[in-house]
């Protein structure tokens, strides 16, 4: 992990543990309404590869099923492995900052919403029509998740390793 004071601005803002939260936040919690369980701790370490890469997110869409978006979209796994382990720390922080917070809860179900950040997503997401996008297209990917009903098929899926 980089100190914060050798991270570009551009890094240190959008790689942010608060920004990183809400966006983990926002698809535990909408796996949690489609599945009524606990997300998959695994999980956690894809979101934000798949959410935070642009050309991904512009063209997710749970109508779709997951494998066959992936299929028909083989060019967005291109770097997908690699992506995914750069932010691997990143989503350490957020988990961490979740945490922290007492907003999640791990066990051996997965993480668990135990108390609502309410307005703290509105804030981000108010009046930028980007971080509206990546609050949204984290409900599309919750429901693939759940969806595909195992962690292991979704990573075969993507084409990483746990």
């Amino acid at each position: 992990m980089i100190d914060w004071n050798e991270r570009s601005p551009e890094v240190a803002n959008l790689l942010n543990p608060s920004f990183c939260s809400v966006i983990l936040y926002s698809v535990i919690i909408e796996y949690e309404k489609v599945s009524e369980m606990s997300f998959p701790f695994p999980l956690a370490y894809l979101v934000l590869p798949i959410i935070l890469h642009k050309s991904t997110r512009d063209v997710i869409n749970s109508r779709t099923k997951m494998s066959v978006w992936i299929e028909s979209n083989p060019h967005l796994l291109i770097g997908f492995s690699h992506r995914t382990k750069s932010l691997v720390s990143y989503t350490n922080e957020a988990i961490e900052f979740l945490l922290r917070l007492n907003v999640i809860t791990i066990n051996s179900d997965g993480m668990s919403i135990i108390k609502s950040l309410g307005t703290s997503i509105k804030r981000y997401s108010k009046d930028d029509d980007e971080i509206d996008s990546i609050i949204s297209k984290s409900s599309h990917l919750a429901k693939w998740f759940y969806r595909m009903n195992s962690v292991e098929n979704i990573y075969i899926a993507w084409g990483v390793r746990p």
